[in-house]
């Protein structure tokens, strides 16, 4: 029987939006944790206290009938005397109580946990592992643990599966090899980063010869968090930790389009974690730019386009679309990064390796879908496409069983 064809729902809209959200695993980025947990114990309490009543499991004084054929029994008499109002609310109930309980054992579970550090080991040859530190969970901030998205992301790398960073990534290939001389080596940059396994993995298996692998972020106290993985695992030289808001990126480029005179755009987007840190003022990773942010007091230079040098062969990403906020900042992130020259001219190598490009890996959550549409909407208008369209399963937090989106966008022109 479909739900909410005859009875109300049991829980008013805003409660049920709520503990969707909370059941999606997504929304514990927030400073009000312990609120969240107080609710969910109050809304267990108030679903006891409306349970339907339960039948009489009991039958006649005629104690001989059997278990199996008093069973028999109650059920048809259950059948019988519950009107279809009375099942609908029953089910509705049981969904209920299920998504709760379910969300609050889990909730309480990572609370409980607090600060850890755990191994992640890439099973390579020789195998390599890094420690990644994930920050107290009842601390609040975004990015407090390490998702199962990014470790996804993470072994592809390590595998070398990623095809800009195959040639020094693959198992056979040697640092001292001159086999990929015509490929320079990459710029890469990590978009919310959060404790950073994916941003360090391309540290530890990219040239160390290139340049620093950009890990970036919005929140000072994940910034934090990362420098502290980074000594954790000894990465600090191949490393640029940086404090990046998407917000500025996205009024920056709508001002550069407006005009430098003009006023810059206010960017109006849903209640996000954005929504409680004030932006930074850092254009832009070169040192040239971040410069030219301290010196300058002119629109027309903080708004000014990035130059070509400046930009990234590889952008990654993990899990960092998940809010309708996010869709529209991560295109134009991306857009403003992303290489618009090949990384290479060397016609004898495959174009999947010349070609700049930003790999995504997140969930697929059905209460997600419309989030997703609006994100490829927004990198189609970019021009960025995806060429990979690759799903994969794995796991949240060893527990969840997820369908795991893995995606390679590039620029249109270059397919």
């Amino acid at each position: 029987m479909p739900v909410s064809t005859l009875a109300p729902s049991i829980l008013p809209p805003g409660s049920l939006h709520r503990l969707l959200s909370l059941e999606d695993r997504i929304a514990y980025n927030e400073h009000d944790d312990q609120v969240n947990l107080q609710w969910l114990l109050k809304l267990l309490v108030k679903l006891e206290e409306i349970a339907p009543a339960e039948e009489e499991e009991g039958v006649s004084d005629e104690s001989a009938i059997d278990t199996s054929k008093a069973s028999k029994v109650v059920s048809a008499r259950k059948a019988i005397i519950e009107t279809p109002q009375e099942e609908e609310y029953r089910l509705q109930h049981e969904q209920l109580t299920e998504k709760v309980s379910s969300c609050l054992a889990h909730f309480c579970g990572r609370a409980a946990s607090g600060a850890m550090t755990r191994t992640w080991t890439f099973k390579t040859t020789p195998p390599q592992s890094l420690q990644i530190h994930d920050p107290s969970f009842t601390g609040g901030d975004v990015g407090f643990k390490t998702f199962g998205s990014a470790y996804l992301l993470s072994k592809h790398i390590a595998h070398g599966d990623i095809p800009q960073l195959e040639s020094w990534t693959s198992a056979s290939y040697s640092f001292s090899s001159s086999s990929a001389s015509s490929v320079p080596h990459p710029r890469i940059l990590e978009l919310g980063s959060g404790t950073g396994l994916v941003g360090f993995t391309a540290a530890l298996f990219s040239n160390p010869r290139g340049p620093k692998v950009v890990l970036s972020d919005y929140h000072p106290n994940v910034i934090s968090t990362l420098h502290h993985n980074s000594a954790l695992n000894h990465l600090d030289t191949r490393c640029d930790i940086q404090l990046l808001d998407w917000r500025d990126i996205l009024g920056r480029r709508k001002l550069r389009w407006n005009g430098a005179q003009e006023e810059p755009t206010v960017v109006q987007q849903r209640s996000t974690e954005y929504d409680i840190v004030a932006p930074t003022s850092l254009p832009s990773f070169s040192s040239s730019a971040a410069t030219a942010a301290t010196t300058a007091t002119s629109n027309s230079v903080s708004c000014q386009e990035m130059s070509e040098q400046d930009r990234m062969d590889l952008i990654l990403g993990a899990e960092v679309v998940y809010d309708h906020g996010h869709a529209e900042l991560v295109a134009h992130v991306v857009d403003e990064y992303l290489k618009r020259d090949l990384i290479s001219t060397d016609p004898s190598l495959p174009l999947s390796k010349r070609r700049p490009a930003f790999h995504i890996m997140f969930p697929i959550r059905k209460t997600h879908t419309d989030v997703i549409a609006e994100f490829d909407f927004w990198m189609d208008k970019m021009g960025l496409v995806d060429c990979r369209m690759a799903k994969e399963w794995g796991r949240e937090d060893g527990e969840t069983k997820f369908l795991y989106h893995w995606r390679e966008y590039v620029r249109k022109e270059h397919l």
